[in-house]
């Protein structure tokens, strides 16, 4: 058990060392105000995403550690710089996995330029949001305050847009879906169950969801989608041999530790795989992180990803087909899905399977890289 820490200055976080499959619960600096367009929000859920997977096996990350983990969270306003004028003390809010603007620490640059919770210094050093409290900058832009229209909704609902009910949605859009196309979701985890969702609330004729943890495509088939196990035979095949001209539109939700029907490490096999069974004219979207990085003391395990993955290009340029893939803003398809949420109509909190206290989210992570769990809250008192 963390030792107990003082109120006033340190709060509870689930930090990386950057040791492979290990996190640990930590007391840090309390996040305060810095600049006067802050905002500091007391985190009452946060959830742990399948990109923080990445970080916990050593493949993705910050090459200085320690760092505070996790880019999921909601909660209350508790401090309000000067020149915020949005929110005040006591609002509920969504924080979206990427705040407000580049070069946030206008002292030094930031590089790549991207900054996002949860990554370390190496990314904008913005803290982590498993932990008690997070500080957001740029906050009237980064910031979703919720109205009291959505005070009757749980944070279960609300949480997931923070970050992967739209990137979910995304990556059904950067597909070219429109209603009535048939779509094949590779990956069932938490973001493939929400793409699968999001084709069925905007109208597929068809959705297959491609996996090989049986619970999950269980969990994608009671939503109404088609589970296909890879392990049983090359899913393209599965696929074509119930859509011979293929489905329009696929989505990599699984990125670049993905295996193959062997469940051995090949970083092509999803992509490949998309690719045969998309029909002429139709489009993939990648949604699943590909970011190799080279061997540091925070990405350990970084010497097992390439940047390079190999496909059919012949295959991929005689079918006409798009593809568009990166990282996904929520901010930019986040309104939507409120509307959705607040009218009843989509309920994504279905893809938690566990809500645990922050001392037990080692153990969370545990379980959830081993596949016993298809998304996890964390709830804070």
């Amino acid at each position: 058990m963390p030792e107990m820490h003082n109120k006033d200055k340190t709060m509870q976080s689930v930090v990386f060392d950057g040791q492979p499959f290990e996190v640990c619960v930590r007391d840090i600096p309390k996040a305060n105000v810095v600049r006067q367009t802050d905002t500091v929000v007391q985190v009452t859920s946060a959830a742990i995403c399948g990109s923080d997977l990445h970080n916990y096996h050593g493949v993705f990350g910050s090459n200085q550690v320690p760092y505070s983990i996790g880019h999921e969270a909601m909660g209350i306003v508790k401090q309000v710089g000067a020149d915020v004028d949005s929110m005040k003390v006591g609002d509920r809010v969504i924080i979206p996995d990427f705040p407000d603007g580049v070069g946030l620490d206008l002292e030094r640059a930031i590089n790549p330029p991207i900054a996002f919770y949860g990554q370390g210094d190496q990314f904008g050093d913005l803290g982590g949001c498993q932990a008690e409290f997070v500080r957001v900058p740029l906050a009237d832009k980064s910031l979703i305050v919720l109205g009291e229209e959505y005070d009757e909704i749980a944070d279960r609902d609300l949480v997931l847009l923070s970050d992967i009910f739209p990137t979910a949605w995304a990556g059904v859009t950067w597909s070219g879906f429109e209603a009535g196309d048939k779509i094949a979701i590779f990956g069932a985890g938490a973001v493939g169950l929400l793409a699968v969702y999001s084709a069925i609330l905007r109208g597929a004729s068809r959705v297959y969801s491609i996996d090989s943890v049986e619970e999950r495509l269980e969990l994608a088939a009671s939503i109404g989608a088609i589970p296909i196990n890879f392990t049983k035979g090359e899913p393209s095949a599965q696929i074509l041999a119930r859509e011979p001209g293929g489905v329009q539109r696929t989505v990599d939700c699984v990125g670049e530790e993905c295996v193959n029907e062997k469940l051995k490490s090949d970083q092509s096999f999803v992509i490949t795989q998309a690719i045969k069974c998309t029909s002429v004219g139709g489009g993939l979207g990648v949604i699943g992180v590909h970011f190799a990085q080279a061997y540091s003391e925070g990405v350990q395990r970084g010497n097992t990803i390439s940047p390079s993955i190999t496909f059919s290009m012949t295959l991929f340029w005689e079918k006409n087909m798009t593809i568009r893939g990166g990282a996904v803003d929520s901010k930019l398809y986040v309104q939507p899905l409120l509307e959705l949420v607040k009218s009843g109509r989509a309920k994504p909190g279905f893809v938690f399977s566990s809500i645990l206290d922050i001392e037990e989210a080692p153990n969370g992570y545990r379980r959830f890289s081993d596949h016993l769990e298809t998304k996890i809250m964390i709830k804070f008192s």
